[in-house]
């Protein structure tokens, strides 16, 4: 078993003990395509003076920096944050709150809008400048750029804001986080297929929950690219079906057929690379929401993935964490999870993956 342990730090120093135990909760929630969240809640007592004082006071101002790190077992979670709102609840001859909320490094990113241009600079190079400003950044890789204002478009935002532009436009995700001590920013697309960080045995295992699992079955899409090739005088066809990547025996990518052409392309992708991006995308019709609080669960992330178990054959197997919300109070720790996936069936196991074989464990006949 694993327990909890959260310290807060304001001004580069944790909250003594005494001012610990006056923290209610603590509210972490990472998700993909978005800021991670920090919320802090502290009791105050107060009187009819002014000068009663809580241990955040020090937080309230903008941007602020505070810390809070959740470890659990040998995994931890660290966010340095920035103050973004405060909020008092009041009452008089008794204990109010005071709320602090925040967001991760990145929000110094976001304090100061820019006008620039980038010409002839690719978006990973662009990303590796604006990360580096606070971060190590950790990039993958775009095309090159083909020297029009097209492809790399003026900057005229804050930094933050263009980051996100780029990363929407190649299908990547952009955040930044702590690793051992160490804030990275990462600009890069998320792997489906990465070896899970944890199993989570739900359903009738040891972490119990009520999942709820919801397909959409016809939302994956092929994807037929229409372009003018250089040195070629008809126009050429590039055609993905969405299926690379999948995360169990069914793929759920395909189902429709939909018509581009060079004009719908993101960011101005290669037509194969966008054709690729845009099917494979619009595959994880699945979604799966738990929330856990066993004793035994692990300490999760979100942007990685999970085995799941316990839930069937058609369900259980690799699932990509979207978003978790960590909420620690003293009633214990709690973990909300929203999952995904592009596929159905367990192919991680030796349990029997084939079409039939899945159709049986559902109670139902298949003719092929």
């Amino acid at each position: 078993m694993s327990d909890t342990s959260v310290v807060v730090s304001v001004g580069g120093k944790p909250l003594p003990s005494n001012a610990l135990d006056s923290v209610q909760s603590v509210d972490v929630s990472e998700a993909m395509g978005a800021q991670t969240q920090v919320s802090v809640v502290v009791t105050a007592r107060v009187s009819d003076r002014s000068d009663w004082t809580s241990p955040l006071d020090a937080l309230v101002g903008p941007f602020a920096p505070f810390q809070v790190a959740i470890t659990r077992g040998q995994d931890e979670l660290v966010v340095p944050a920035r103050a973004t709102s405060a909020a008092w609840s009041l009452q008089a001859g008794a204990l109010s709150s005071l709320t602090i909320a925040g967001l991760d490094a990145s929000a110094d990113l976001d304090r100061e809008e820019h006008d620039k241009a980038w010409g002839g600079v690719s978006d990973a190079n662009i990303a590796t400048t604006l990360l580096g400003t606070i971060c190590t950044p950790r990039v993958g890789t775009t095309p090159q750029p083909d020297g029009t204002d097209t492809f790399t478009p003026h900057q005229r935002a804050t930094d933050w804001a263009y980051l996100k532009t780029l990363a929407a436009r190649n299908d990547f995700d952009v955040y930044v986080t702590s690793e051992h001590g160490r804030l990275v920013g990462v600009f890069d697309r998320t792997d489906p297929l990465a070896a899970p960080q944890a199993t989570l045995d739900l359903g009738y295992g040891a972490l119990g929950g009520t999942a709820s699992v919801s397909v959409q079955l016809v939302s994956g899409q092929k994807v037929n690219v229409t372009h003018s090739a250089e040195g070629q005088s008809q126009q050429q066809v590039a055609s993905n079906d969405g299926t690379g990547h999948k995360m169990g025996p069914i793929s759920l990518g395909g189902a429709t057929t939909v018509l581009r052409d060079e004009h719908d392309l993101p960011g101005r992708l290669p037509p194969e690379q966008a054709a690729q991006v845009l099917a494979e995308s619009s595959a994880f019709g699945a979604t799966l929401s738990v929330t856990i609080s066993a004793p035994s669960m692990p300490l999760l992330r979100a942007r990685r993935t999970v085995t799941v178990r316990g839930l069937g054959s058609m369900v259980s197997g690799l699932w990509l964490v979207k978003s978790v919300r960590h909420t620690i109070s003293p009633a214990g720790h709690t973990q909300a999870l929203s999952l995904t996936r592009n596929a159905l069936g367990d192919g991680s196991s030796g349990a029997a993956t084939g079409l039939g074989a899945l159709a049986a464990a559902a109670g139902l006949s298949v003719s092929l």
